[in-house]
């Protein structure tokens, strides 16, 4: 075969090519610290490393969610301990009560401040975690209880849907404590974190899921004993508040004297949910330093796979720059042949 001018010259354009090819890559290689800047360049890596790439987005979504959850944990964690100091006092308040040598007007003293504690655990009731309300259930945009002016009625304007976080494949944790429980008569539905038991709600019962935005009544210091299940002998926190102040401002210090015992079981109820938050507050915190693990393990995989050896590279680098320079000057030897020498 006869080797023309032309072949050489376009073998040589080849060389030249590959050799500024494997140059510029080892360039972006050693720019970027990166072996695998797309997919042609190694496809058996590439997916090992979209596959731990998918993973590093999934756990940081369920780190994301653990925050969130315990942001609302933290919040009710708060919440349900100034409610228990509240419960604490209005079982002191009893006590002076109780005491039998008190006159009424004292007694309708001690009743007034007790109508302040429930004012308080109103504010309580409508405590916010990120601008949503924590004891609404999932209507929380908006206050979820009310207490009607000049009266003793207190309005639920929330549901009892449960909170839930998804912080593990298929694990979806209740994040809340159940303000209220929500009853159609025979059933009371609840999901309180760190127990599997039916807690009535904190502060009352409602006697169904209501619709209507103008809410329902949790308790008006005489609640209905029909609409309420049978096996229920806590009739929330609110109604135990109503029925203590108007023991009070009776006079009635014996009867007084007999209720401090509903009290501390209401104050003991708070003390649950709080400790089913607290074990809730713990899980989430577990999990979440799991996460962070995994994210320095993944991390270090994704290293491993696409970081690129500085040094072997600057090696290879320049063996490429000198091996371009020679075919360069190799060429430039070789074909010598210009115009002038076909006008001979």
């Amino acid at each position: 075969m006869r080797v023309t001018n032309q072949m050489m010259g376009n073998a040589l354009k080849q060389h030249i090519q590959n050799n500024l090819s494997k140059l510029s890559r080892t360039q972006e290689q050693i720019s970027t610290g990166k072996t695998i800047l797309r997919p042609s360049d190694n496809p058996t890596d590439i997916s090992r490393l979209m596959a731990v790439k998918a993973q590093r987005e999934i756990n940081k979504q369920y780190t994301q969610n653990i925050d969130d959850g315990l942001t609302y944990l933290y919040t009710t964690d708060t919440a349900l301990g100034t409610l228990g100091d509240i419960m604490a006092q209005a079982n002191e308040l009893a006590v002076q009560g109780a005491n039998g040598h008190l006159e009424k007007s004292d007694m309708q003293a001690l009743g007034e401040q007790v109508d302040k504690l429930i004012d308080q655990v109103v504010d309580i009731a409508n405590t916010t975690a990120g601008g949503k309300y924590i004891f609404a259930g999932r209507r929380n945009a908006h206050p979820p209880f009310e207490r009607k002016e000049g009266t003793d009625i207190i309005t639920y304007h929330g549901d009892d849907l449960p909170i839930k976080r998804e912080i593990a494949n298929g694990a979806n944790y209740a994040v809340h404590a159940p303000g209220v429980a929500v009853t159609t008569g025979d059933t009371a539905h609840n999901d309180v974190p760190g127990d599997s038991g039916d807690i009535p709600g904190i502060f009352g019962f409602i006697n169904k899921v209501v619709d209507d935005p103008t809410g329902a009544t949790v308790s008006d210091g005489t609640p209905d004993e029909n609409n309420l299940p049978e096996s229920t002998e806590k009739m929330g926190l609110f109604d135990t508040l109503f029925k203590l102040r108007n023991l009070l401002n009776d006079g009635e210090a014996s009867e007084v004297s007999d209720f401090i015992g509903e009290i501390q079981n209401q104050l003991d109820h708070v003390l649950e949910n709080r400790v089913g938050i607290g074990a809730r507050t713990r899980h989430f915190e577990a999990v979440k330093e799991q996460m962070l693990g995994q994210e320095i393990r993944l991390s270090q995989v994704m290293q491993d796979i696409q970081s690129a050896d500085i040094a072997r590279l600057s090696i290879d680098l320049a063996q490429q720059q000198l091996t371009y320079q020679t075919t360069l000057s190799a060429g430039a030897n070789m074909l010598q042949t210009s115009l002038l020498n076909f006008l001979r």
